[in-house]
C-alpha cells in the first residue's frame, strides 16, 4: 500500500508540474512577475507624470476612454497624482496586465512639512482602469478608461476605496478549480444572461455571490435586493453585450477578466450603454463574486474592435 501511495503521489506531482509548465509563457515573453513589474512601472509613470522609463514598442497603440491618445496624455495624467486604491490582474499566456484603481490629485503634506496655501483648483478623484499588452517585453497596447462621478452620480465616492478585496488573490485547492476554457465559458454565460439570450438560471451562481460595480453593491442590498441571478427578474436589467474580449484567466485563483460593450437595447432606450470591465471570481465552477467598472456617464466605443481604425 505504501508503494502504491508513493506511486500515486509521484503521478500527482508530475501532473501538477505538467500543468504548471503549460501555464508558462513562451520563451522571451513575460511571466507573472514580469507583467506585475510592467504594471508597477506604468503606475509609477502615472504618479510621476513621466513615461520616459516605460519599455514601449515603436508601434504601441494607446486609447483613452475609447479615443486614440498619446502615451501619458489621458484624462488622469498630470502632476502630483496619487493612487490610493490598487488591484492588479495578469495573464502570462495572453500577455495581459490590467490595473484597477483610484487616481486623485488630492494630497496631504508630510509630517512636519509646511501646508501649502489653498489652491483654487478643485481636487479630482477618478475610478481608473488600464489594460496593457506586453509582447517581447515591450508594451504594445494601452487601453485606459477613467471616470470621475459627478455630484449625485452613480457609484461610490472614489475616496472611500482604500484596500482592494483580497478574495481575488486567494488560491483555490485543486478540486475547486476549473480550466481556462471553463472560466471563459462561465463569463460568456453571464454576458448571455445580461443580453437575455439565456435564462439567468443557466449561469452557475455560487450561494455567496455578490456583484459590485464602481464600489457599490448592485445585488443583495436595500437599493437592489435581488441576488446575482435574481436581479434579472427585472426585465429592464438588459444590455446587448457585444465585442466581448477575454484577457485574463487564472486557474489557480479562479479568476477571469473580460471587457465588453454593453449596448443599449431597443426595448429599453434609457439604459445607458458603456464599455464594461468585469472580473469574476469562480469557485467550484460557480460565480462567487463579480466586480465591474465602467464610465457611469457612458462610453459608446472601446476603440478596440468596435469601430473604424480600432
Amino acid at each position: 500500500m505504501r508503494l502504491r501511495s508513493l506511486s500515486i503521489g509521484a503521478t500527482l506531482i508530475a501532473l501538477a508540474s505538467a500543468h504548471a509548465l503549460a501555464q508558462q509563457p513562451r520563451s522571451g515573453e513575460c511571466d507573472r512577475r514580469c507583467l506585475l513589474s510592467f504594471l508597477t512601472e506604468y503606475t509609477e509613470a502615472l504618479t510621476d507624470d513621466n513615461v520616459a522609463r516605460l519599455a514601449v514598442a515603436t508601434t504601441v497603440r494607446v486609447t483613452s476612454d475609447g479615443q486614440i491618445a498619446a502615451l501619458g496624455k489621458g484624462q488622469v495624467w498630470g502632476p502630483a497624482r496619487r493612487l490610493p486604491y490598487r488591484q492588479a490582474f495578469v495573464d502570462p499566456l495572453t500577455g495581459a496586465a490590467v490595473f484597477y484603481g483610484v487616481v486623485t490629485t488630492a494630497s496631504r503634506p508630510g509630517r512636519g512639512a509646511a501646508r501649502p496655501q489653498r489652491e483654487s483648483t478643485p481636487e479630482h478623484w477618478w475610478f481608473y482602469v488600464v489594460r496593457l499588452k506586453i509582447e517581447q517585453r515591450r508594451i504594445t497596447e494601452v487601453e485606459e478608461v477613467s471616470y470621475e462621478p459627478p455630484p449625485g452620480g452613480f457609484g461610490a465616492t472614489p475616496a472611500s476605496l482604500a484596500l482592494s478585496d483580497r478574495i481575488f488573490d486567494t488560491w483555490w485547492p485543486q478540486p475547486e478549480r476549473v480550466s481556462r476554457q471553463q472560466l471563459f465559458d462561465i463569463a460568456n454565460k453571464y454576458f448571455d444572461a445580461v443580453s437575455h439570450k439565456i435564462d439567468y438560471h443557466d449561469v452557475p451562481w455560487h450561494p455567496e455571490c455578490q456583484r459590485i460595480e464602481l464600489g457599490v453593491f448592485t445585488v443583495n442590498s436595500e437599493r437592489s435586493p435581488g441576488s446575482c441571478g435574481g436581479e434579472f427578474q427585472v426585465p429592464s436589467v438588459k444590455w446587448n453585450v457585444v465585442n466581448r474580449r477575454f484577457y485574463v484567466a487564472d486557474v489557480e485563483r479562479g479568476l477571469v477578466l473580460a471587457i465588453a460593450n454593453f449596448t443599449t437595447p431597443p426595448d429599453y432606450p434609457s439604459n445607458n450603454g458603456s464599455v464594461v470591465f468585469e472580473v469574476f471570481k469562480v469557485q467550484d465552477g460557480l460565480v462567487r463574486q463579480i466586480h465591474a467598472f465602467f464610465r457611469g456617464n457612458g462610453q459608446p466605443v472601446s476603440g478596440w474592435g468596435d469601430g473604424p481604425g480600432s
